[in-house]
């Protein structure tokens, strides 16, 4: 798959360098340039064609509400990811209308940044496979960015599992037992219990009982 382009706008260095580093860490991810202030970030969205932008509000010239108003006046097709310190709430609901992909705000931890990437990535490469989507399948989508986005996670939980236990059941019609999704991720069928467990409890699945003729009944999973 062809690698999303990305722009960072940022007019701290250091920070730029940072989230540059970040953004290239995370597969199928390339950063195309970098733009100190909003005027430079404009002229450089015109020219370089980005499929992304990683925009800070608080810049010399242009600040980043301004950069997305030029954006979304001159009808450039490019998605947007603030990474910010602005955490007003009216500079938030105003940004959230101008339809950003996600609201970060500094200082944040990498795997927070890296969740929001790999959702973006996913459902990108979607689109590009197929040209209509059903609700069943959009909710999958919002549901597993949702539960990636979770920073919260108990101490004997991991990340990465995590992801890969949700990727596992977003690409699934039917609904999975806990055997099924250990065999599949590659995990202990009690490690499997405890994260799906868990995104019941958050709220991001939905257990059902499969009654059988001898024994007990089966405990299976989806996506809500």
């Amino acid at each position: 798959m062809k690698k999303i382009k990305v722009l960072i706008v940022e007019d701290d260095p250091m920070v730029a360098d940072i989230n540059k580093r970040f953004t290239e860490a995370v597969d199928g991810f390339t950063v195309v340039g970098i733009a100190d202030n909003g005027t430079k970030a404009i002229d450089m969205a015109n020219k370089l064609h980005p499929d992304l932008i990683i925009l800070d509000i608080y810049m010399p010239e242009v600040d980043g509400m301004g950069v997305l108003a030029s954006l979304r006046k001159r009808d450039i097709e490019v998605d947007v990811i603030l990474i910010t310190a602005a955490n007003d709430s009216d500079i938030i609901s105003k940004v959230m209308r101008s339809g950003v992909i996600d609201y970060i705000i500094k200082p944040f931890k990498f795997d927070r940044f890296r969740n929001t990437l790999e959702a973006y990535r996913d459902f990108n490469s979607k689109i590009v496979e197929q040209d209509s989507f059903s609700q069943v399948e959009l909710d999958k989508f919002f549901s597993a960015k949702m539960a990636k986005a979770s920073s919260h996670l108990p101490k004997n939980m991991h990340g990465q599992t995590l992801d890969s236990v949700i990727d596992l059941l977003s690409c699934q019609s039917e609904a999975l037992s806990a055997d099924d999704v250990a065999g599949q991720v590659g995990i202990s069928r009690v490690t499997a219990r405890r994260y799906l467990d868990y995104l019941v409890v958050e709220g991001k699945l939905q257990m059902l009982l499969e009654y059988m003729p001898v024994g007990r009944p089966i405990h299976r999973f989806k996506m809500r």
